[in-house]
């Protein structure tokens, strides 16, 4: 594997994870992708990592996956296990990480780079940069969670509207659609993450995971469930040393 795949820096508690593939726009190959699993969990496990930064090398955030690798033509089920078991892995460890993701999308997403970009708690995004849903103009739908993110940022009407189109999605655009939560010029993007990851850094990390756990419990049920969920979790927070 190899190790330059994706650049791990530390600045205090922050830890930047930079996808270094740039000739290609940081698309996924099977080794960055396994490298990123290993770099969110060890990220996840070493208490003074507080806040963590997940950005592109050169012009693009993350093309999708390397279509390099489909040049062996894997069969319909291999591409399966390899959403599920892979790119699905990527999602799950950001979106159950207690400690906040900002995404810091310098440059155009794409395919399953977009279900990256989405998973992370905040979203800010290079006024040049673009997201583009293109599945559906080559017959297949989107992946790695995008539709999931993409109809509770915008509504079901709007998701269908953008994934249908297939076109080019403008920052300022996801900016006025909720998408993402911050545009800037592109030389001010990883200041103003740096400057966010260090706000977030000083709070208590515990209240954090049972925050996110709570809004996504609350997505997929109801009111009084929801709120009997927070009950415990306030429970848990209480009598902790956060």
């Amino acid at each position: 594997m190899n190790e330059d795949l994706i650049i791990l820096e530390r600045k205090d508690s922050i830890a930047i994870l930079t996808l270094n593939r740039p000739k290609v726009y940081n698309a996924l190959n099977q080794d960055i992708k396994a490298q990123l699993v290993k770099l969110l969990d060890q990220c996840k496990n070493d208490d003074s990592i507080r806040a963590i930064i997940l950005t592109g090398a050169g012009k693009g955030f993350c093309a999708g996956a390397d279509m390099s690798d489909l040049s062996s033509r894997p069969s319909p089920r291999d591409v399966r296990d390899d959403l599920n078991q892979n790119y699905g892995a990527i999602v799950r460890r950001i979106t159950e990480m207690h400690k906040p993701v900002i995404a810091a999308i310098n440059g155009p997403m794409a395919g399953a780079g977009i279900g990256l970009g989405l998973a992370c708690d905040y979203k800010i995004m290079a006024d040049h940069a673009s997201m583009r849903f293109a599945f559906v103009n080559i017959g297949l739908v989107s992946d790695a969670g995008s539709t999931w993110f993409l109809a509770r940022s915008v509504g079901y009407t709007k998701a269908l509207e953008i994934i249908y189109g297939g076109n080019k999605i403008s920052a300022e655009e996801c900016l006025k659609m909720g998408i993402v939560n911050r545009t800037y010029p592109q030389e001010d993007l990883m200041e103003a993450a740096m400057k966010l990851a260090a706000h977030l850094a000083k709070k208590p990390p515990l209240a954090f995971e049972a925050t996110k756990r709570a809004i996504n419990f609350a997505l997929t049920h109801g009111l009084f469930e929801t709120i009997s969920f927070e009950a415990h979790a306030q429970m848990e927070l209480i009598a902790s040393d956060d």
